[in-house]
């Protein structure tokens, strides 16, 4: 959902009385867009706690000084007649409409309607060109909140609670804003993907050794069509719709076509999918590109709005762009989701499912899945990529384009192969970004492409001087690592401030899947050494930034889908013999790919209690080709690695291959250099011509970040807040409230601030010494660390930690205020960020 569609359904929860929800929506808000004012506003008014209000408000004040709302909302904060009551589901919030609604655009007139087709074989008319109900929204899960602390003294300790809420707010919302997107969950910075969480390998896996393969005639035959299915004759319907959007500058059509559930089956039954097609500003349009999204599972329609610029602007210079949510996903109707299955999964990672449990209660909740599409009718056999390829035929007819160039992505390109080997006719060309093979099972074949892509960090790493120093023998690091936390394993629990708990017990596996996740992600490949080497040290930093996205695995996507696809496409075109293998077995110990649980066998099981049947003969033919076509990929993707796309260029006899050697999975998004989008461009333009490879050789390698050992020293600056002067480092940046961050990372929590309070130091020192309110952030109480004297001042020193990371404090008190620096950091950069950083601050500070 898009900002505003969050920030509508908040406010209809709360209208509705339903706070819980409408807190988690409002979160989801702020979270998008931390300087949405409405959403701290709305969000402030759904929760109970007072610190937790006092602090949303603030952020109003913080974006708009003049907000009066949040102004009395904080003057009755501050002097409560009586202790404040829980919410009531009857209590009015002063939510003001938004009157800037993202306003629908429909198209000035239908298509004419298509000939009758006859799935699946039958040819598209070359003319000119010219519900279910939505899914319902989980059941959020209930809130921790502490229980408000009486004031017992007159003097209110309201600005203390609220610098400190923004400390730990900083540290939260930075590491969220980082990773929310695409590192955990189904790959969405790159939006194009939605892959599943990465599975957990052993040492004695093997990297795959494959030449590089090049763009080279193949003598194959054409891939031969096997004998369809018995099929029923029916004519694909399109009408207009509103969009559920508001693309920037673009001219979009929206609508629904509406097909047969399943072509072999009762042609009455019917599902819609949602469509729309981005128009052209060209006078002499070229052939429309069709984006085919990733998963499955994943939506595409809302994407193509928020990815906009990245994804759908490109190619509107001269071409339309059509995009469409898959049948199962999205928009389209029904939606195959699992609402009980997301419903365990979030008390799983609240730690309210005992270990030993953990299998029969995901079981149950595939069951309960399962069971209750089949009893609303839905034919779960039609949901696969055939009859997707058949979609897309039929919607190029409805929209009148006798050929398009096919955009897929991950899962995508499996869909775009199906539709070159099915229907070759309406394909122009094919570009396939980070291929998912069609005669290959991505289950049975895992530890293979999972190795292929931690092999390429660990001997980047091991050939930067820099990286080596700082990570010695990564590898071996790495392997007897997983194996110790696999034998003893620790329990990490952090804040997902407002919201509540999230736990997690951290194994080998769990070390593995974050790794993978970063190498995934190509903006986050720099850190995945430092991740390793934080792990050995205990410093689970990176773990706790990503427990905050864990809430949202399943948000904008179709996870029954999910399971139907990958059992009868991944799971099923397998054997259970093959897929035992000693290097499956290891990896698939504890579980495969979210929301399968258990080992080899009961995924086996679970699929085929799932109603899931193996492929038809001839379903997983790879497709043999001479379209014209485009292949990328990334030499760190470890979901779909470069072994698949040369497997995929050999069947291809008129393909270019590209391989980035610097990025992950779906390098057409994670490319920020433009090169990767360049070479898609030139490819369209003149698909007979090979695109021009210059621009890989100008791709940055990835700078590998290592801690920070004091040398060279950091240059500093002077800077005037709360009205005290003090020197901080020149290239930090400014966070607001008195604080300054370094950023070196999207993991990287280091900051330091100073904060100026009408309290005293031994209010302060209480502020922290309550177990009961979980030592607000902290792991302990303050403990004190000496006296330091400079300028005038005598500061008391303090330390502390938070989640193992230490915090450094120091405190004076003058003219009855006390002036506060505080330090955030990890452990391995402490002492030398302490010496270069905390102390000359400290030193600095005068009025």
């Amino acid at each position: 959902m898009s900002k505003d569609e969050l920030l509508q359904a908040a406010i209809a929860a709360a209208k509705s009385g339903n706070l819980p929800q409408a807190a988690e929506l409002f979160m989801q808000v702020v979270k998008i867009d931390p300087a949405c004012e409405q959403g701290w506003l709305g969000l402030g008014y759904s929760l109970s706690a007072p610190d937790r209000r006092e602090y949303c408000f603030r952020r109003v004040l913080a974006i708009n000084p003049d907000n009066r709302v949040a102004k009395a909302e904080l003057a009755r904060l501050a002097n409560p007649a009586v202790p404040p009551p829980p919410p009531v589901p009857a209590r009015q919030s002063p939510f003001v409409e938004s009157g800037n609604a993202p306003r629908p655009v429909e198209s000035s007139a239908p298509p004419r309607p298509p000939a009758p087709v006859t799935a699946p074989k039958a040819e598209a008319p070359a003319l000119r060109r010219e519900s279910a109900p939505a899914a319902s929204t989980p059941t959020a899960a209930k809130a921790v909140r502490p229980k408000p602390v009486a004031q017992k003294k007159k003097k209110s300790n309201l600005p203390l609670v609220a610098a400190l809420a923004a400390v730990a707010a900083f540290v939260l919302l930075g590491s969220v804003v980082g990773i929310g997107y695409a590192v955990f969950g189904w790959g969405r910075t790159s939006g194009l993907a939605a892959n599943p969480p990465a599975l957990a390998t052993q040492p004695g896996s093997q990297a795959l050794v494959t030449p590089l393969a090049t763009p080279s005639p193949t003598p194959d035959p054409p891939t031969p069509i096997p004998s369809p299915m018995p099929t029923i004759v029916y004519t694909p319907v399109y009408e207009v719709a509103p969009c559920p959007f508001d693309a920037p500058n673009a001219s979009v059509n929206c609508g629904y076509l509406t097909v047969p559930e399943d072509r072999t089956g009762d042609p009455s039954r019917t599902i819609k999918l949602a469509v729309a097609v981005y128009r052209t500003r060209s006078e002499n349009p070229a052939e429309p590109v069709v984006f085919l999204q990733g998963g499955p599972g994943a939506e595409a329609v809302n994407l193509s709005a928020n990815a906009y610029h990245v994804l759908v602007s490109p190619f509107l210079s001269k071409r339309d762009f059509i995009t469409f949510d898959q049948r199962g996903t999205g928009l389209s109707e029904p939606v195959l989701e699992c609402d009980e299955l997301t419903k365990m999964y979030l008390q799983d990672i609240r730690g309210l499912i005992d270990s030993s449990t953990r299998d029969l209660v995901y079981a149950n909740a595939f069951h309960a899945c399962s069971g209750l599409m089949k009893g609303q009718g839905i034919q779960l056999r039609g949901y696969k990529t055939l009859e997707s390829a058949a979609d897309v035929r039929d919607l190029l007819a409805v929209l009148n384009y006798p050929q398009a160039h096919l955009y897929g992505a991950s899962y995508g390109t499996r869909l775009a192969q199906v539709i070159m080997r099915e229907y070759p006719e309406i394909v122009k060309t094919a570009i396939l970004d980070s291929v998912v093979p069609l005669d290959t099972s991505l289950f049975a074949n895992y530890s293979n492409s999972i190795t292929s892509g931690l092999e390429t960090l660990f001997s980047d790493c091991a050939l930067d001087p820099q990286c080596n120093a700082a990570y010695p023998d990564l590898e071996n690091t790495f392997w007897n690592l997983v194996k110790e936390l696999d034998e003893n394993p620790v329990t990490v629990t952090s804040s997902d401030y407002p919201t509540g708990l999230v736990t997690q017990t951290v194994t080998g596996e769990t070390l593995i899947n974050l790794v993978l996740g970063s190498i995934k992600s190509s903006r986050f490949i720099d850190t995945a050494p430092q991740t390793i080497s934080r792990f050995k040290g205990g410093d689970f930093s990176t773990l706790v930034m990503q427990q905050s996205s864990l809430l949202f695995m399943f948000d904008d996507f179709a996870s029954g889908l999910f399971i139907n696809m990958t059992c009868h496409e991944q799971v099923l075109s397998t054997t259970l013999e093959d897929a035992q293998t000693e290097a499956n077995q290891l990896i698939i110990r504890d579980y495969a790919w979210l929301p399968f649980y258990g080992d080899v066998e009961d995924v086996f099981k679970t699929c085929k209690s799932w109603g899931a049947a193996a492929p038809a003969y001839g379903e997983n033919s790879p497709t043999i080709s001479d379209i014209p076509s485009l292949i990328i990929t990334g030499s760190y993707d470890p979901t779909t690695p470069p072994a698949y796309a040369r497997q995929i260029a050999a069947h291809l006899s008129n393909s270019y291959y590209f391989e980035f050697p610097t990025l992950g999975h779906t390098p057409t998004a994670a490319d920020s250099s433009g090169c990767a989008m360049d070479i898609v461009q030139q490819f369209l333009d003149n698909p007979e011509v090979e695109p021009d490879r210059a621009c890989l050789g100008e791709l940055e390698q990835p700078v590998f970040v290592v801690p920070y050992t004091g040398n060279p020293a950091l240059a500093l600056k002077t800077v005037t807040s709360y009205g005290i002067k003090m020197s901080v480092p020149k290239d930090w940046q400014e966070a607001g409230e008195g604080f300054y961050y370094r950023g070196n990372s999207p993991f990287d929590i280091t900051e330091v601030g100073i904060l100026v309070l009408p309290v005293s130091i031994g209010n302060i020192e209480e502020y922290f010494s309550s177990k009961v309110n979980g030592y607000r952030g902290l792991d302990g109480p303050l403990m004190p660390a000496g006296e330091r004297s400079a300028n005038g001042f005598t500061w008391q020193l303090y330390t502390s930690s938070s989640y193992g990371r230490p915090v450094d404090i120091a405190m004076v008190e003058d003219r009855g205020w006390s002036i506060i620096v505080m330090q955030f950091c990890n452990q391995d950069e402490h002492d030398a960020l302490y010496r270069t950083v905390f102390l000359p601050i400290v030193d600095s500070a005068s009025r």
